[in-house]
């Protein structure tokens, strides 16, 4: 992946990742903060669909140890649950909008000292806005007070049926980088995608490559391109 990008994601930008469901976005994201662990940047992973637990046990078919990270405190992960307690919401409130969301991931961050910062996913986050205009006025001051922090993030993201390449259609424009993860049918199988669509700041690749899935992880094939 960095031969596609000289190197890696800058420091202090905020990159998307979306894709359908099934494409490796929660591996890719993982993967992300247990680089950066070792090389000892500290990392936030912020899920506001799956639980802790659910992400944990995720990961353990593969050879990333997220548990271990976790107890070593290089790796935190916060489920909406926990945030939701944080900000003393109402049981009954299933939704918490990008307001709420950046004080609460300030603090974490702060407290946790990360560098790193995972949001799974914005679909999630968008849900309470009515209007278009509204989510991407609150998306663009989200992504930019959490900037302020100087780490450096990855965005989630849904692609969906109907083409679009994510959830609201805003989502790409708020963003430093914007990559495409795919699964398309050839010859009866899913074959997976990546696509570096845009990235301010790094002349990166433009072409379509495959890559798999392993129990190492996510390994993108960047001599291979895909017609």
């Amino acid at each position: 992946m960095d031969r596609l990008i000289e190197g890696g994601f800058p420091e202090n930008t905020a990159n998307l990742i979306s894709g359908p469901a099934g494409s490796g976005k929660t591996l890719f994201c993982m993967h992300f903060l247990h680089e950066g662990a070792k090389r000892g940047e500290k990392g936030l992973y912020i899920s506001l669909e799956e639980s802790r637990e659910e992400l944990s046990r995720a990961m353990e078919s593969f050879t990333i140890d997220m548990r271990d990270m976790e107890k070593a405190r290089v790796i935190k992960l916060v489920d909406l649950g926990e945030m939701r307690r944080d900000l003393e919401l109402e049981r009954k409130k299933k939704m918490v909008a990008f307001d709420a969301l950046g004080s609460t991931i300030s603090r974490l961050i702060k407290d946790t000292g990360s560098k790193r910062l995972v949001i799974d996913s914005l679909s999630a986050a968008g849900l309470p806005y009515r209007s278009s205009e509204e989510l991407r006025e609150d998306l663009f001051c989200f992504v930019r007070k959490l900037k302020d922090h100087r780490v450096t993030i990855l965005l989630v993201s849904e692609s969906l049926e109907n083409g679009s390449l994510t959830r609201y259609n805003i989502e790409q424009f708020v963003a430093d980088t914007f990559i495409v993860l795919g699964l398309e049918e050839m010859k009866g199988d899913l074959r997976r995608t990546l696509t570096v669509r845009k990235m301010r700041f790094t002349n990166h690749d433009t072409a379509k490559h495959p890559f798999l899935i392993l129990k190492s992880g996510i390994h993108v094939a960047a001599d291979e391109k895909v017609f």
